[in-house]
């Protein structure tokens, strides 16, 4: 339903203009609208706005996935949370998007894409639904697409057990007005069905579904991946004092960093490992929709 704020004869009209300027490159009209419903939310003002828009675009990326064409795009000209992985028959897609409300907390959409050339598309896609009621810092449950927890995915890399590909997506999660989160998580999909996490992390506490990084919304933090060797490389977190252990606002980064290095189909963790330096930045880390604020 539309927002009384956002009408549907002005949205309908600005989409179509809109969509007349991007087609050439979302390359169909239904992925055009969704491009441009994008650039809205960017522009939306009241977080009534906001969500309206949110609810328009889930039902829109439902429309572009239907038409068909996900496969073909140049999604590095996008600029959205996009995570393009794997080649032909073992490529997949992660596509999400946010919205920060008056508090500062968030809401999440996006869907997931695999390549399936026995598939009338030539793939399978699946929306993702995000559950407020799901705890993105619980490293040691599976999250369901249909109880999401949320999340942007700016990054992620293919690694194998043994003939098997392992998806991993690195995610950032603006959570509130006093912390941040990044978290490190397979990627599973069967029959239309994703799943996030799995025992694959190493930990010194032993084995874990993801790692989660919580820190102050003040400070910003690394969690990438480098590809070689292949391994995904964080900034040690501590609080600023022994007392605030625990207290996640007031942890930073440390000036060393930790890693998980793919050996034997898992990811192990290593401690104070020397870092390459980010070639394209840390403001390549994740890319926040709303632009109000510049979390990292």
């Amino acid at each position: 339903m539309q927002s009384p704020l956002f009408p549907t004869w002005a949205f309908l009209l600005f989409m179509g203009g809109m969509a007349a300027s991007l087609t050439s490159r979302a390359q169909s009209p239904e992925l055009a609208r969704a491009e441009a419903a994008h650039q809205s939310l960017r522009q939306a003002t009241s977080e009534a706005d906001r969500l309206a828009l949110h609810a328009q675009i889930e039902d829109l990326w439902a429309q572009a996935a239907e038409a068909g064409g996900l496969m073909d795009v140049d999604w590095s000209l996008w600029n959205e949370a996009v995570v393009d992985l794997g080649e032909g028959e073992e490529r997949l897609l992660v596509y999400s998007w946010n919205v920060e409300l008056d508090d500062q907390s968030q809401r999440y959409g996006g869907w997931v894409a695999v390549a399936d050339s026995k598939a009338p598309l030539g793939y399978q896609w699946t929306a993702l639904a995000h559950d407020t009621q799901t705890d993105p810092t619980d490293d040691n449950r599976i999250h369901r697409h249909d109880h999401w927890q949320g999340g942007l995915y700016y990054a992620g890399v293919v690694t194998y057990d043994k003939s098997k590909p392992v998806y991993t997506v690195l995610a950032w999660d603006g959570a509130d007005a006093l912390t941040t989160r990044k978290w490190a998580e397979t990627l599973e999909t069967r029959n239309g069905r994703v799943r996030f996490g799995s025992p694959r992390f190493e930990m010194p506490q032993g084995l874990r579904k993801r790692h989660v990084l919580r820190y102050a919304n003040a400070v910003q933090a690394t969690l990438r991946v480098e590809s070689s060797p292949v391994r995904i490389v964080m900034d040690h977190l501590a609080p600023e004092s022994p007392d605030f252990r625990g207290q996640y606002a007031f942890y930073g980064p440390t000036l060393s960093y930790d890693a998980l290095e793919w050996r034997k189909g898992r990811w192990h963790w290593k401690k104070d490992v020397a870092a390459q330096n980010d070639e394209e930045g840390s403001r390549r880390e994740y890319r926040d929709p709303s632009r109000r604020r510049g979390r990292n």
